[in-house]
This record gives structure tokens, sequence and C-alpha cells, in this order.
């Protein structure tokens, strides 16, 4: 009997032992591995090569007087990881609980500013909080020589239209027209998207807010000069006053803007299918309502030649089925230096829950490549290897992009 407890007593001795070396030698190094990229991370989102004067929105502190949300990156635990490739992307998410339908973001050093669309303190201090219906709301914050402006759309009696309005004053910097027969607008798509060109321009999207068929007036906006709808304007202030051109027309529902090496790209939602990335060139035409790899709603086709019955301009990249595209930024650069010379761009979705990456070469895509998340992603933001994601409703991503050796 003496004999089996010492065997028995050795034996579990041996297997705990094993068990312990075991563990430590296939977990420990990841977790110290983890520990050290936090470390990096947080030292890639160091506030040092962040613009900070671009920041646009204040801490909600003072709920009669402020408004925005902050979420500190630095809180991230990195707990998931995938291989994209020739690369490793570790990650993590920052949960808050106030996050909803992002109207506006910006990243600045280890935090996220962010506003909701529905973000009520703002709304009310513009006077709008009886007349933002459901698809409505904050569509972005900007500022242009140190003085901020809100683009926000909303519902005014039989009027759906939007306006930028100067924060500091309050007062209406530019007023978009009413849209012809409201009753079928939808104001999730009156774009948004920006781009500040230098302290005292900014390009800023608008679209043309419907999902009726293309022949609609509200569609048909997007092809007339005299109308500032489904465009991509240039606002300059002069002696404090601010001027408005169309840079180019056309567009559908633009999203986000971002200059890439030197050419500027918009990222642009198609209807059923025929999300668009486009290389933006001043007075260039691309097509909406007259053509779209996608189809109408009611699956009627849509003309699909860009030379009739006018000459526009082709997409880089379209998406069929639409993958609800949502931002656009570069790659992060390891990837960028390891397709070189060839570019890269990056695309983020709502629908297709993603952030894809575009290599191509003198206008011609080479291939994309997905990272694919379980979250509808709104805006992100991309330094050095870093990528910052900001989510509807379930937080913020933020992970680091590695060669695998």
């Amino acid at each position: 009997m003496k004999k089996k407890l010492v065997a028995y007593t050795f034996f579990v001795l041996v297997l705990s032992t094993y068990t312990s070396i075991m563990v430590k030698w296939q977990f420990s190094p990841y977790l110290f591995f983890v520990k050290d990229l936090k470390k990096n991370i947080t030292l890639v989102t160091n506030p040092s090569f962040i613009n900070t004067s671009d920041l646009t929105l204040e801490i909600n502190n003072s709920k009669d007087q402020k408004f925005g949300s902050l979420v500190n990156l630095s809180k991230t635990k990195i707990t998931e990881s995938f291989i994209v490739n020739n690369f490793n992307f570790h990650w993590g998410k920052v949960k808050t609980k106030d996050l909803r339908k992002i109207g506006a973001a910006e990243l600045r050093g280890e935090n996220i500013w962010y506003v909701n669309q529905d973000d009520y303190h703002l709304i009310n201090k513009l006077g709008l909080d009886n007349k933002i219906i459901s698809n409505g709301g904050i569509k972005s914050i900007f500022s242009i020589n140190n003085k901020s402006y809100v683009y926000i759309a909303y519902v005014d009696g039989v009027c759906a239209t939007a306006r930028l309005v100067d924060l500091a004053s309050m007062k209406i910097a530019l007023q978009l027209s009413c849209l012809p027969d409201a009753e079928n607008a939808d104001l999730n798509a009156v774009g948004g998207g920006w781009l500040k060109l230098s302290n005292n321009t900014v390009l800023l999207s608008t679209g043309t807010p419907t999902m009726v068929n293309v022949d609609h007036k509200i569609n048909q906006t997007a092809q007339l000069d005299e109308s500032l709808w489904g465009k991509i304007l240039k606002l300059n202030l002069v002696n404090d006053k601010l001027m408005v051109e169309i840079f180019s027309k056309g567009h559908r529902n633009p999203q986000g803007i971002a200059q890439i090496g030197k050419d500027i790209f918009a990222v642009e939602h198609g209807p059923m299918g025929g999300d668009e990335i486009n290389r933006i060139q001043k007075g260039n035409n691309y097509g909406w309502p007259l053509q779209s790899l996608g189809s109408q709603y009611d699956l009627e086709s849509i003309n699909k030649s860009y030379i009739k019955p006018i000459m526009t301009q082709a997409p880089l990249l379209s998406f069929v089925p639409s993958i609800g595209i949502s931002d656009i930024d570069k790659c992060p650069q390891v990837y960028t230096d390891y397709y070189a010379p060839n570019d890269c761009l990056a695309v983020s979705s709502m629908r297709g829950k993603a952030i894809d990456f575009i290599v191509y070469k003198n206008g011609a895509v080479l291939f994309t490549e997905k990272m694919q998340f379980k979250d509808r992603i709104r805006k992100f933001f991309v330094r050095g290897n870093t990528i910052v994601a900001v989510t509807d409703l379930e937080g913020v991503i933020i992970g680091n992009l590695s060669k695998l050796h």
C-alpha cells in the first residue's frame, strides 16, 4: 500500500512539474510580448507627432456647457491576434458606455475624443433639438484657421437640409438648400467627410441624401452646378468670411477623405452595390447618378458606361456587393514599405466589419487584403504601424501591425 502511495505521489509531482514548465514555456513569452506591445503602442500614439491644434472637441465634464467624450487608449488590453499574410496584427478593445453612432472623432495622443451624431448637449446648443430626425444629426466637426465648425443635418418643417455652424459664435457659416421632395430624403447620406489641405483650407463632402431611384430630383442635384449637394466643396476662410467653391461633383454619399502621398482619395457609398474609392481631382465629375456599378434598390440596372451619356471619372475600385464603406487613411508604415514602390491605402466598412488594404499602382489595383473584425467600423486612424478604429456601439479598437519573423 505504501509503495502504491509513493508511486502515485511521484506521478502527480512529475505531472504537475511538466505542466508548469509547458504552461510557462508556451504562454509566458506571449504575455511578456503583449506587455511590450502595450508599451510600444503607448509610444506610437505619443502626442508629439499628432497635430493637437486640429482638435476641436471638448470633454463633456459640464453637461450644460460642453460636449464630447474621451477614451484613453492606454487602458487597452491586447487580447486578440490574427495573421494578415506576411504580418501579425495584435489588438484589443476599449469599451465605453456612451458610444453610439459616431458623428465626429479625433485622435489626440493616447486619447480618442468623439461626439455621437445624436449628442444632445451640442444639438441643444445649436438650437436644433426639435429638428433632428433619426437619420440626421452631427456629421463632422473640423477647424479652419483655429475656428471650429460643425456640419449637421436636420429637418425644419417640410425642409430636409444641412448647415455648417461656427461653434464659437453659433452663427451659420453655410446653409445648404432645402432638398426637393423632402419626404424621400435620407439624412444618413449627407456626406460629412473632410480633409484639411492647409490651416486655412478644408475639403468637405456632401451627398444626395435619398434611397429612391436615380431619376429622382435629389439625385439629380449631384450634376447641377448651382447646387451644393452631391459635391466635394473647397472651403476657404478669407478675412473671417467662409468662401465656398465646388471642387468636384457627381457624388452620391462621400464619407472619408484622405491625402495619401500627393493624391486625394474619397470613399463613397453606392446604391445597391457599387461602394467606391475615388481619386479626387479638381473639376472632375464622378458620375452619380449618370453611372454606377451598383443597381437601384428595386434591382433595376444603372448605366455602367463612364463615357455615355457624358465622360465621367471611373472609380479606382468599386465594391459589389457594397461593404458599407465608411472611412479612408494611409496603410500602416510597415505594410507600405513591404509593398513599395507600389502605393497603398486602407478603407474601413460598417456592413463589412473590416479594414481593407488596397495596393495599387498608376491607377490600377494590384490586390486587396482584409482585416476582419466583429464590429461596424465608422472611423479609423493610422499612426505609424498603429491602427485605432471607432466602432458603432462596441468601443474603440487599437492594434499594432508587425512583420512575421
